[in-house]
C-alpha cells in the first residue's frame, strides 16, 4: 500500500521570497523516514479561498495532510478560521489552551495582548498538539483513514510538534509504511552530463530510483527506495563507474573531507587568499577539531602583503601579475614556509564584476598546493556572480586538494 502525504505552506512572506521554506525540508526529510512520502506541496497565500482549494486537492489526494503558518494572533493569520470552515466545523474557545497561553506570558513577565485569545480557538473535534516552546498550538483532526494537521510557521516550534507528537500517530496509524532510504553521492571534477554518460539508471537494481542534483560546481547523485539491499548494491554499481568522482556521501561536506583526511595523514595546513578573501579559511574553521590540523593562513589581496609576508618576489609579479599560476605557486610556498605546515593551499583569481580582460577574464583563478616538497597549481575558469566565483574557487580548492591526499590514502 502507497502512502503518501501533501505539504500545503502558508504565508506571504514565503512566496515574496523573504522567508526561506526550511520547514518543507524537515518535513521531506522526516516524513520520507516515516515511509510517508510527500506527494507535492502547495505554498499558499494566508487568503481563505486560496487555503479552501489548497485543502480540497489535499484532502482528496492524500493520506496525510499538514499545513504550516497561518497560526499567529495577527489580523492577517487565517488559516484556523478557515480549516474550521473546510470540515464544517464550528471554532470554540478552549479554556485550557487559554490558561497554558496565560502561563507562557506570566513566566515571560509579560502582559498578554488580547489578541492572543484568538489562538485559544479551536474547530470542534480538533485535538490539541500542545507548543511548548510558542504560544499557538498545533491541531489535528481525523476522519475516513486521513489525517490532517495545522502546524505553526516558526521552524523551531513545528519540528518539536511533529517529532514529539506527530511522528508518534502517524507511526501507530501506518505500522506498514516502509521507510524511504537514500543515499547521496557527492562528486567532483565531472560535468552533469559527462557522469550521465558513465552512471545509467536502467543498470540500477529496479527498487532504487535516481535523482541528478546539480550543486555550486559540482553534482551530487541521489539513490533511494524503500529496499535497503537494493540501495547499497545501486552505490557499489555507482562507485565502480564513477568511483573516482566521489568525494563524499549525505550530509558530509567538502571541507570535513579535506580536514578528515588530513588528520588521516598527520598533516597541517596553511592557507593564502586573494580574490576569495578569507572564504577558504572560514569553511576550514566551520568544523570542529579543525584545530588539530589547520594552522591559519594568510589573506594577501593586495600585493604588497604578498611580498613582504608571502615573499612573492616583486618581479614576479611585475612580470606575470597577481593572477598567474607563477604568482599561485609562489604564494603557496610563502604560507607553507611562514606557517611551518606540511600541506598549503593558494588561490588568487578574478572573482568580478570588473578587473577581467581577454586574456584573463572574470572567474580565470589559479590554485597553488604544496603536499610537503611537492608543488601542483591548477587553473579553472569559473562561471557566475562575484559570490558564486569566490564560492565555488574555495569549494574547488578544497576538493582539488583532497583528490590529491585521496592518492596517498589508498
Amino acid at each position: 500500500m502507497n502512502i503518501n502525504s501533501i505539504v500545503i505552506s502558508i504565508g506571504n512572506e514565503i512566496l515574496l521570497g523573504r522567508t526561506l521554506n526550511s520547514n518543507l525540508s524537515f518535513l521531506g526529510r522526516e516524513l520520507s523516514r516515516l515511509g510517508i512520502p510527500i506527494l507535492r506541496c502547495l505554498c499558499i497565500q494566508d487568503e481563505d479561498q486560496e487555503i479552501q482549494q489548497a485543502l480540497l486537492q489535499a484532502w482528496q489526494e492524500a493520506d496525510v495532510v499538514i499545513s504550516t503558518g497561518g497560526l499567529g494572533p495577527t489580523l492577517d493569520d487565517l488559516t484556523r478560521q478557515s480549516i474550521a470552515d473546510f470540515f464544517g466545523k464550528e471554532l470554540r474557545f478552549d479554556e485550557d489552551v487559554w490558561d497554558y497561553i496565560q502561563a507562557m506570558f506570566q513566566r515571560r513577565n509579560m502582559m498578554i495582548p488580547e489578541s492572543n485569545r484568538a489562538q485559544a480557538m479551536v474547530p470542534e473535534c480538533f485535538e490539541v498538539l500542545q507548543n511548548h516552546r510558542g504560544t499557538a498550538p498545533g491541531l489535528y483532526y481525523k476522519a475516513s483513514g486521513k489525517h490532517f494537521f495545522a502546524l505553526q510557521g516558526v521552524p523551531g516550534e513545528m519540528r518539536e510538534i511533529f517529532s514529539q507528537q506527530i511522528a508518534p500517530i502517524l507511526k501507530q496509524a501506518f505500522p506498514m509504511a516502509k521507510e524511504i532510504v537514500q543515499r547521496d553521492l557527492h562528486t567532483f571534477n565531472i560535468g552533469e552530463s559527462a557522469l550521465a554518460e558513465i552512471v545509467h539508471e536502467d543498470e540500477l537494481p529496479r527498487q532504487v530510483n535516481l535523482a541528478w542534483l546539480p550543486q555550486t560546481g559540482r553534482v551530487d547523485l541521489r539513490i533511494y527506495g524503500n529496499d535497503v539491499g537494493a540501495l547499497h548494491e545501486a552505490e557499489q554499481i555507482i562507485r565502480a563507474k564513477a568511483g573516482e568522482y566521489v568525494w563524499g556521501v549525505d550530509d558530509e561536506d567538502p571541507s570535513q573531507s579535506l580536514i578528515r583526511a588530513l588528520k588521516h595523514l598527520g598533516y597541517s595546513i596553511s592557507v593564502a587568499e586573494s580574490c576569495t578573501g578569507g572564504l577558504l579559511q572560514k569553511l576550514l574553521s566551520d568544523v570542529a577539531g579543525c584545530s588539530e590540523v589547520f594552522w591559519g593562513g594568510v589573506i594577501s589581496y593586495h600585493n604588497d602583503v604578498k611580498t613582504k609576508l608571502l615573499e612573492v618576489p616583486e618581479v614576479l609579479l611585475e612580470k606575470w601579475g597577481a593572477v598567474s599560476p607563477e604568482c599561485a605557486e609562489s604564494m603557496a610556498l610563502g604560507v607553507q614556509r611562514l606557517l611551518a605546515t606540511d600541506v598549503a593551499i593558494s588561490i588568487t583569481g578574478i572573482a568580478g564584476p570588473d578587473g577581467g580582460s581577454p586574456e584573463k577574464p572574470v572567474g580565470t583563478v589559479y590554485f597553488g598546493f604544496r603536499i610537503g616538497e611537492q608543488g601542483i597549481i591548477e587553473h579553472r575558469l569559473l562561471f557566475g556572480d562575484r559570490e558564486s566565483i569566490r564560492h565555488k574557487a574555495a569549494e574547488t580548492a578544497i576538493l582539488l586538494l583532497h583528490n590529491e591526499l585521496r592518492k596517498l590514502l589508498k
